[in-house]
C-alpha cells in the first residue's frame, strides 16, 4: 500500500512507545532477552493510515479494529510514481487513525494482484466497505482522483495490489 502521508503526522515519540508495547504484548520477541534483539524487532515498522482525510482515516480504522477490514488495495501505478516494490506477505507496519494516533500493528498474510476489471466481491468483503458495485465505485473514484493528483491515468484493466492482513496487537 503506497502512503502519500498521513492525515495528523503522528509523534515519534507516540510510534516508539506504541511500538516497544506491540513488540512486548504481541510477544514478537519471546527470547530477546536470552538471544539478543531479532531482525523483527530492532526497526520499528513505517507507520500510515488508511483513506485521504481525518475522518476516512478514523472509520477505516475502527473498520480494522473491530475485524471488518482485512484488506486494502491500491492502484499498481502508485507504486512505480513512489519508487516502492509492491508489498509482500509477513510486511509489517503500524496503522494509525486520522488523529495521528497508532492504533495497531498490521502483518500482511497475502498479497495479490489482480486487473481492477476482474476483482471480485471476495476483496470486497476483505476491504469491509460495501458490497462489489459499492467497492468498484469508490475505488474507482479514488484510483482517478489519486492519478490527477500523483501522475497517473487510471485504467479499469489496470493491475490492483490487495494486501490481506492480520492484526499482531491493537491499543
Amino acid at each position: 500500500m503506497t502512503s502519500f502521508g498521513l492525515p495528523i503526522e503522528p509523534a515519534d515519540a507516540d510510534l516508539e512507545a506504541f511500538w516497544t508495547h506491540a513488540i512486548i504484548a504481541g510477544k514478537l520477541n519471546p527470547i530477546d532477552a536470552v538471544g539478543g534483539q531479532t531482525d523483527l524487532v530492532s526497526l520499528r515498522p513505517g507507520a500510515f493510515a488508511f483513506g485521504a482525510t481525518r475522518a476516512a482515516a478514523n472509520r477505516l480504522a475502527e473498520l480494522v479494529l473491530t475485524g471488518a477490514k482485512r484488506a486494502t488495495s491500491s492502484y499498481a501505478a502508485a507504486y512505480a510514481l513512489e519508487g516502492e516494490s509492491f508489498p509482500t506477505p509477513d510486511d509489517m507496519w503500524i496503522l494509525c487513525d486520522g488523529e495521528g494516533r497508532p492504533r495497531a500493528l498490521l502483518r500482511n498474510t497475502d498479497v495479490v494482484v489482480t486487473p481492477f476489471d476482474e476483482i471480485g466481491p471476495d476483496v470486497a468483503d476483505a476491504e469491509g466497505e460495501g458490497d462489489l458495485a459499492t467497492w468498484r465505485a469508490d475505488h474507482e473514484r479514488f484510483f482517478t482522483e489519486e492519478g490527477n493528483e500523483f501522475g497517473y491515468d487510471f485504467d479499469p484493466s489496470g493491475d490492483v495490489v490487495t494486501e490481506y492482513f492480520e492484526v499482531l496487537y491493537a491499543k
